[in-house]
């Protein structure tokens, strides 16, 4: 029994634009085929044991010719009971979807076209230009710049000053294309955009009218994907421009993290325009302490989420009565750690009226009583909580394994979510023009391990408390 083909629109290049439905399919496919403009990172949505092929086309250089591309399309259908074919934008527009939809049909196997966005609408959106707006444009017109079999255009058609034309992959035919539109009677001042990589963090677009913007891409180069468009809604960009004009636009960011889910952190960066990468520096495991406690007469120090978690799991696993813990009182460093204490069924006694060691050291002092001891939380590396007491117990509940990584990158920002990942990130060749810290102990690191580097601190010990410091040093990056 054959398998079931989807014909798959991936959009215009960003991944928060593919659609539902795409992302559903990639998914659960079995097998992938991918075309050249795909981001590499939707790959990590497969399944492991998806078999994923590469069938990427440049001009002048293919990988697999169509009928290559066609006939592996059938043959993996016989093979795989869910094949996806991944492509750029819209299956339909100047993808060659159809020629593969008839190939399929011609051999029996079942298919589905799942649409994506096209680039020749979504590309304009995020260089600012609409293809339609009304008292400017009616229509459009979509083309590809490439003529089959070398026959040449009737450039008469493009001569509707209420239309607005869009020449896809234009960039090798922008001087062919310039030179007939003016030599047709095309009005010198038309405004044209040029988009390159549109929708990506390395967009590039360029402005002009017809009669000077060979001039302009001779002294901004412009590169392959390109857009040409042409029309009065071009003049409309400097207001309709949202894109290019969000704060870290271009700009690099790394995130490192001990854990490989997207943290808040990083999708801020991302929403804010930047060449956002999130490094996995750590790994965290939990570990069972090798010793009873006597929960009576103390408090429990929780300085972080992951101390929370191994905590509970080390009484899960030992078995241990939650009643044990009646008479005890908790401490917790933040609000967020409070919260996910509250979630086991305990309320904080204490949260320290600013999220950092330095000041949970020191409300620590006035909260303990005389009779109680501190019982901290902790993971195999030296706490930041002061002992008190002689009778004060760290105890160990996870640990953070160093992942071993290679980064070489240089980065306008790097966000430090822990002291250790500092120490880690400075055996990489990294280069640092800044550093935002999560609070004074990854900042003591970052001076000792980054002397010359800037350091911006969030006044909150947490990701959300990074991303409020930062909003106030948007203007310095």
């Amino acid at each position: 029994m054959n398998g079931k083909v989807y014909l798959v629109g991936g959009g215009p290049g960003a991944i928060e634009l593919y659609t539902l439905k795409a992302i559903d399919c990639i998914q659960k496919a079995d097998c992938l085929l991918y075309d050249r403009l795909i981001d590499p990172q939707i790959l990590e949505y497969t399944k492991p044991e998806c078999e994923c092929i590469y069938v990427g086309k440049k001009s002048s250089q293919h990988t697999l010719p169509q009928d290559k591309i066609n006939q592996l399309l059938v043959e993996k259908a016989h093979q795989y009971q869910y094949v996806v074919r991944l492509k750029g934008g819209d299956v339909y527009v100047f993808g060659r979807g159809g020629e593969e939809a008839l190939a399929l049909y011609e051999n029996h196997i079942e298919f589905e076209v799942v649409p994506g966005l096209s680039s020749s609408i979504a590309g304009l959106s995020y260089g600012g230009v609409p293809i339609t707006h009304r008292g400017l444009s009616s229509g459009f017109m979509v083309v590809t710049a490439h003529h089959q079999n070398e026959k040449e255009w009737d450039y008469q058609r493009f001569l509707n000053d209420d239309l607005t034309y869009v020449f896809m992959m234009g960039l090798s035919e922008l001087p062919t294309i310039v030179e007939n539109l003016l030599k047709v009677g095309k009005k010198s001042e038309t405004p044209i955009a040029l988009i390159s990589h549109a929708t990506l963090k390395n967009q590039k677009t360029l402005y002009g009218e017809l009669a000077n913007i060979l001039d302009k891409v001779k002294k901004q180069p412009m590169v392959s994907p390109m857009l040409i468009v042409v029309g009065a809604v071009v003049s409309l960009h400097n207001q309709l421009n949202f894109y290019e004009r969000k704060p870290f636009f271009r700009k690099k960011v790394l995130v490192t993290t001990v854990t490989n889910q997207r943290i808040s952190l990083t999708k801020y960066f991302d929403e804010q325009g930047a060449f956002v990468k999130q490094l996995q520096l750590g790994e965290i495991s939990y570990q069972l302490p090798h010793r009873p406690v006597n929960f009576k007469q103390s408090v429990i120090v929780f300085t972080s989420q992951n101390g929370i978690k191994g905590f509970f799991n080390w009484l899960k696993e030992t078995k241990c009565d939650y009643r044990q813990l009646s008479d005890t009182r908790f401490a917790c460093i933040g609000e967020k750690t409070a919260k996910l204490l509250y979630q086991y069924g305990f309320m904080s006694d204490l949260i320290a009226h600013e999220a950092n060691s330095e000041a949970f050291n020191e409300d620590l002092k006035t909260f303990l009583k005389a009779d109680e001891r501190m019982i901290v939380v902790s993971h195999k590396e030296e706490s930041s909580i002061e002992r008190k007491t002689d009778r004060d117990l760290f105890l160990s509940v996870y640990d953070n394994q160093e992942r071993q990584v290679d980064e070489n990158d240089s980065y306008d920002l790097v966000c430090f979510t822990c002291a250790s990942s500092v120490e880690r990130l400075s055996k990489q060749n990294c280069l640092i023009k800044k550093a935002l810290s999560i609070g004074p102990m990854t900042s003591k690191a970052i001076r000792k391990y980054y002397p010359n580097v800037k350091i911006i601190e969030a006044d909150e010990n947490s990701y959300q408390g990074m991303i409020k410091k930062i909003e106030v040093y948007k203007d310095v990056l």
